[in-house]
């Protein structure tokens, strides 16, 4: 199509590109600015919903000014250029680990990739689906400005079981807290909530076909263990199933959640970390744009 050719290099346009790396390998980063404080934020936030689009932030409670502001913005930057940058609104606050948990609203967007002709054209693009608005697209591509990473998740009770993957989540390791921002259609939510338990893991080793594939499960019966495409190994506390080919999980306890639109927020203690293979890779989304100008190598697939 004449977007591919005038705009964009050759392939597919898509939401985002699908990409593996480790964490050392991440050059973007995300700041909170209030009152003209700026904290780096990038390994204390997380997306939580997309339906209305939230975001949580953790801090320390000597950061004072995010914490007594209704409004704050949200950039993404690589080196110094701002990418992307948001303005949220507070919706409510959480004691968390020895910090606070923000929960925010966004209100504004402003993307900055390429030029604006680009940016135009790509919107412009996805806008022939009538599940698209030019506001949503705009948002996605600034969330997706920095690597989301692709988890799985597993939860076992009885003879029920199921694994799948997610990219709604952080970890913030300051707080030993992992945010989950499950689909409130998720066949397996209400038993997770139930046990207060589960299980992640990386896709290091995961091929991309078998993500997305699992991830069609997510609201239908989940894939009989038999049929599953890989092996399968006991996480050592829960005893819930975890790919073989996992390079670290943890078991998290949840110990709070809040629905927060079409996704509800889960909150998760770690009760133990298990690491198979120091500094393993993961699958990462990026979004289309960002993915333009950087270096990351992409996975090619049907999703």
């Amino acid at each position: 199509m004449l977007i591919k050719s005038l705009f964009f290099e050759p392939g597919a346009v898509r939401t985002f590109f699908v990409t593996r790396l480790r964490e050392a390998d991440i050059g973007e980063r995300v700041f909170l600015e209030s009152r003209g404080a700026c904290i780096d934020v990038t390994n204390r936030h997380s997306m939580i919903c997309l339906d209305p689009f939230c975001i949580a932030v953790w801090l320390p409670p000597d950061q004072a000014p995010a914490l007594h502001t209704q409004q704050v913005n949200i950039q993404f930057r690589q080196e110094k250029k701002c990418n992307a940058e948001m303005r949220v609104t507070r919706i409510e606050e959480l004691p968390a680990g020895n910090g606070r948990l923000l929960l925010y609203r966004l209100e504004s967007v402003k993307n900055h990739q390429l030029t604006a002709l680009h940016r135009l054209a790509l919107f412009g693009y996805f806008l022939r689906s009538k599940t698209n608005t030019y506001q949503s697209r705009r948002v996605i591509s600034s969330l997706y400005s920095y690597p989301r990473q692709i988890i799985m998740v597993s939860y076992q009770d009885n003879d029920y079981y199921n694994i799948f993957p997610m990219d709604i989540q952080g970890y913030i390791p300051e707080a030993g807290l992992q945010l989950l921002g499950l689909r409130t259609t998720n066949i397996t939510l209400d038993k997770i909530l139930a046990a207060k338990k589960v299980v992640i893991c990386d896709t290091d080793k995961i091929d991309l076909e078998t993500v997305y594939r699992l991830g069609k499960h997510g609201s239908k019966s989940p894939t009989k263990k038999q049929d599953m495409p890989f092996d399968i190994s006991d996480s050592e506390i829960f005893g819930f199933p975890v790919p073989a080919t996992a390079a670290s999980y943890k078991e998290l306890e949840i110990i709070g959640h809040r629905k927060m639109g079409y996704h509800m927020l889960l909150l998760g203690k770690v009760a133990n970390q298990k690491v198979i293979t120091p500094d393993a890779a993961s699958l990462y989304h990026v979004g289309f744009l960002q993915f333009q100008k950087s270096n990351y190598q992409k996975i090619d697939g049907l999703y």
